[in-house]
């Protein structure tokens, strides 16, 4: 089997002259902090997203750790969570004295068990992360339905399938917060990068103000904005040097702002080729579906998938396959932390379970997935089937 010109990675950017255009329009600027690229990007995704509110950070992690703060949950508080996560939106919740209640995903989609958050509720609980993995979406009418009975908060992380969709409605717009990244690997790309989004006023001023140093979201707003004013504070002070919060500094640059506005503009194109790639290869190897487990969709999703993710059954050894693969410059990926409990990290860390982790458990042992990103072409797309191909004729 002769090997690709290059390795099939899981993640790549589309980058063209359009971004390079846009990037060296600010460097000629010299202005390297947020100003209108960033103003402008943000109110197109917040269009895109159907939220009233966007900011950008430096990073989707970045993204989970403000969304957390704004809501200012007492300390000791429970956020539910499912153990298939990305770990810096686990670790939000514990980096704001508060504790993760951590429970079984759905097996069939990766995603986080809406009877299973039913069920995780406590006196303390006040808020629920819903994370879309790989882009699959999650049941989010049912979980903000069982999120408003109880009083609970509903975020979102959509890190890796931005572009998704759920009965006609982009997946951001359900959740009192939703996150995105624009990492090089995903969806559309900064470089590094995210996104934070709600519709609500009151957050919105809170995330900004978390991002930006803790400053006044009134700070640096236009002419007629009256200025705060604090009696410890001297009347003559500079209005972005008066601190209301223990902030973050979490911006990104101007130019990735740039970049991200071009990249917006691309996303229906990415998602297209996202869509066709998952389905060319899902019809490729769903004919081993007695060896290897694919994921579900629930009715009504239309998705932005970030990967193609797959679990071995009983019989075949993931470590084999993807050593396999690898061999043959074909990336492969482990399903984000797998079971968060069992990572080293957390060894001292406070969280509750609720119920059993047996699915996380597999997920952690026999998922993983590959690549299907605008840069791989019908034939990588071939060589990659090919591969599986060689592989199970053992079988």
């Amino acid at each position: 089997m002769k090997q690709p010109r290059k390795k099939i990675q899981y993640g790549g950017v589309q980058f063209g002259r359009e971004e390079k255009r846009a990037i060296n329009a600010v460097l000629k600027r010299n202005w390297w902090g947020l100003a209108e690229e960033a103003r402008y990007f943000e109110r197109e995704l917040a269009n895109y997203v159907d939220t009233q509110y966007a900011t950008i950070t430096n990073s989707g992690s970045s993204a989970a750790l403000i969304a957390m703060a704004s809501l200012e949950l007492p300390p000791g508080s429970e956020v539910i969570i499912s153990a298939t996560t990305f770990p810096t939106v686990f670790n939000a919740i514990i980096h704001n004295n508060l504790v993760p209640v951590v429970v079984d995903p759905d097996l069939a989609t990766y995603n986080i068990d809406p009877d299973k958050i039913e069920k995780a509720i406590g006196p303390k609980t006040k808020a629920v992360w819903a994370v879309h993995v790989m882009g699959n979406v999650c049941q989010m009418p049912k979980i903000v339905k069982i999120a408003s009975k109880h009083g609970l908060k509903v975020l979102e992380d959509n890190c890796e399938g931005f572009g998704s969709e759920l009965n006609g409605r982009k997946i951001e717009s359900y959740g009192d917060f939703s996150i995105t990244s624009f990492h090089a690997a995903h969806i559309i790309a900064m470089g590094e990068g995210g996104g934070l989004f709600t519709k609500n006023t009151v957050l919105a001023k809170r995330a900004k103000m978390y991002r930006d140093w803790g400053n006044g979201s009134w700070a640096n707003k236009g002419k007629g904005q009256k200025k705060k004013y604090f009696p410890s504070i001297p009347n003559d002070y500079t209005p972005s040097y008066i601190y209301e919060k223990i902030g973050y500094n979490l911006k990104p640059l101007e130019l990735q702002a740039a970049m991200g506005r071009v990249q917006l503009r691309k996303i229906d194109i990415f998602k297209k080729i996202r869509q066709k790639n998952f389905a060319m290869l899902y019809e490729g190897l769903k004919k081993y579906e007695t060896l290897l487990k694919f994921p579900i969709s629930i009715p009504g999703a239309d998705i932005c998938w970030f990967a193609f993710p797959m679990t071995v059954n009983e019989g075949v050894k993931r470590e084999t396959l993807t050593k396999f693969l690898e061999s043959n410059n074909i990336e492969t990926r482990s399903m984000l932390a797998g079971n968060i409990t069992k990572h080293p990290a957390y060894k001292k860390s406070h969280y509750r379970i609720s119920g059993t982790l047996k699915n996380a458990d597999r997920i952690m042992h026999d998922s993983f997935f590959i690549g299907l990103h605008p840069g791989i072409t019908k034939k990588d797309i071939s060589y990659v089937l090919t591969a599986f191909s060689n592989f199970f004729k053992q079988y």
